[in-house]
């Protein structure tokens, strides 16, 4: 049928089509045109955030070498108010807990780490902030805050060496010998970043300290059985001389009852004994 339309009858039929769908096809194009433009300037804005965000890291980075450390702390703050969320700043505030590990200030390297572990989206970087931050636990004696640090999310193959290793650290701090030897023993099946010869050792000087410890549980019970003999036998020595002493009271006390009588036979004989020498005379 369309073929015998008229010129005429065909234009008023693209007309129709065009009032009827003109307005979507241009509100079509325009989308288009205005997405693409939308997402070009926000590429360009995202750039121009990374190079300036890279500025200030390396500015950062030039003042944690060679500055202060509080104007470092100054640097981190203003890139962290203006690109929270970027990587930069989680790599800043790492080093950021270093520089005061190194100078002997954990609690302030434990609030960096903090706040890398909850505001990064990087999960291996929050993955080192936790191993970090038991690390930082240990040297602050708080062995317990420790584990519980590397109790969280699950850690990845390429840190789970690590984190064994770690958690062996702290059972052994704590004095849980069997918890430390099983975590070494899981950092030694395991393959990553520390050294196997390193994790043995450690197996081997707790394995050394157990037996001696053993030793010197049997070194003592000995001890204690041979103190107890000393004792029977010091406690039978007081005893015999004890009769002994008994004895030689109850011997004296017979001879100085016999003193009397041997002392009365002298005065007896007196009078006899000068008789002879006045009969001679």
């Amino acid at each position: 049928m369309d073929d015998f339309l008229t010129d005429q009858q065909q234009a008023a039929r693209v007309r129709g089509w065009v009032r009827e769908y003109a307005p979507a096809a241009i509100m079509a194009v325009a989308i288009g045109f205005g997405g693409y433009f939308g997402y070009t300037q926000w590429q360009a804005q995202k750039e121009r955030n990374a190079a300036e965000v890279s500025d200030l890291y390396e500015e950062f980075l030039d003042i944690l070498e060679n500055g202060s450390q509080e104007s470092a702390q100054e640097a981190l703050q203003r890139m962290a108010s203006d690109f929270q969320g970027s990587g930069y700043v989680d790599l800043g505030r790492l080093l950021m807990a270093k520089e005061y590990v190194d100078s002997t200030q954990p609690s302030r390297a434990e609030e960096e780490l903090k706040s890398v572990i909850a505001a990064t989206a990087n999960g291996d970087l929050r993955q080192l902030a936790r191993l970090r931050l038991a690390r930082v636990y240990l040297y602050m004696e708080r062995p317990e805050e420790g584990l519980a640090a590397l109790a969280g999310e699950p850690h990845s193959p390429a840190w789970e060496q690590l984190a064994e290793d770690m958690r062996g650290d702290l059972h052994l701090a704590l004095g849980q010998f069997e918890e430390a030897r099983a975590a070494y023993q899981a950092a030694l099946n395991l393959s990553g970043q520390v050294d196997a010869g390193w994790i043995r050792s450690k197996l081997d000087h707790l394995n050394a300290a157990g037996t001696m410890a053993s030793d010197s549980g049997e070194e003592a019970a000995s001890g204690n059985e041979g103190a107890a003999q000393g004792d029977e036998a010091v406690q039978g020595e007081e005893a015999a001389q004890g009769d002994e002493a008994a004895q030689g009271d109850e011997a004296v006390q017979g001879d100085e009852a016999a003193q009397p009588a041997d002392a009365a036979e002298p005065q007896g004989e007196a009078p006899g004994s000068e008789t002879p020498a006045e009969e001679g005379e």
